[in-house]
């Protein structure tokens, strides 16, 4: 394992966040200087993305805002380089990202096993975002920079968030992600040697949209400085990343993850 993925595995462990802020909160702030949320998030998630069994994690979660500048959340970096506000009060925002992708390990599920591990990266892309009151809706384009053989996404979502009590917030929002086919090779297909060392057919798959998916995110203020936040996220996968035997015949399709956590913000 090389130094580079070391520093990305631990990284990744100490920023990933766990109930991830919304995007319509992201840069909705007049606040200066740097403010944002740190917590503690549990959660229920699948083994690896296709999987039928799930496993429970404990992370921390931290979110970051410099401004309406600078943001890190979701374990993306970014900046609103483009802010333009229309008369009829839509806000568009656009601008540069870097974010860390999750990897693979063998190791995770008997399912994997001889499939060999992928190291998590580095992904450098953009971003346009449109907000209208609680209304938004995102485009992001992403390349990875540190394994290229693991390819591009293209990521759409669009969202509403709503009071619904005197402190309750909820946030619905639906989204689906195209993949490169050197990203759809990397994670779902299986090549003549893996097949050898796992014993699962071997597949050969191409680019295409991988999935569709919803969430709801409940947001409820404890205090002045902490928040409770609990999300439910749906996925069912598409097309070739369905398709591929650790998920149509080792794993499941439909994709189901759980988290709830305590953040103070400031």
């Amino acid at each position: 394992m090389t130094r580079s993925t070391v520093l990305i595995r631990i990284a990744l462990l100490l920023l990933a966040t766990g109930p991830a802020v919304a995007q319509e909160d992201m840069q909705a702030t007049a606040s200066t200087g740097l403010h944002g949320s740190v917590g503690l998030s549990a959660g229920v998630r699948p083994e690896y993305d296709g999987a039928k069994d799930s496993r429970t994690v404990l992370m921390p979660t931290i979110n970051l805002f410099y401004g309406d500048s600078l943001f890190f959340t979701r374990m993306t970096a970014g900046a609103n380089l483009l802010r333009y506000k229309t008369e009829q009060g839509l806000t568009i925002t656009a601008g540069p990202l870097l974010g860390l992708r999750r990897g693979r390990d063998q190791d995770d599920h008997e399912v994997l096993r001889g499939l060999g591990d992928i190291d998590p990266a580095l992904d450098a892309g953009a971003f346009v975002r449109l907000r209208k009151q609680g209304w938004q809706a995102s485009a992001e384009v992403r390349q990875n920079v540190t394994n290229t053989d693991q390819g591009a996404t293209v990521n759409l979502s669009v969202g509403h968030g709503m009071p619904v009590g005197p402190k309750l917030r909820l946030r619905t929002t639906f989204d689906t992600a195209w993949a490169s086919s050197g990203y759809m090779k990397t994670f779902y297909g299986i090549d003549a040697v893996q097949s050898a060392q796992s014993g699962a057919a071997q597949y050969d798959v191409g680019a295409g949209f991988k999935h569709v998916g919803a969430s709801l995110t409940a947001d409820y203020p404890i205090n002045r400085e902490w928040t409770g936040v609990a999300t439910v996220r749906y996925k069912r996968l598409l097309g070739g990343a369905a398709d591929s035997p650790i998920v149509s015949s080792l794993g499941d399709r439909d994709q189901v993850s759980t988290s709830i956590a305590i953040q103070y913000r400031f």
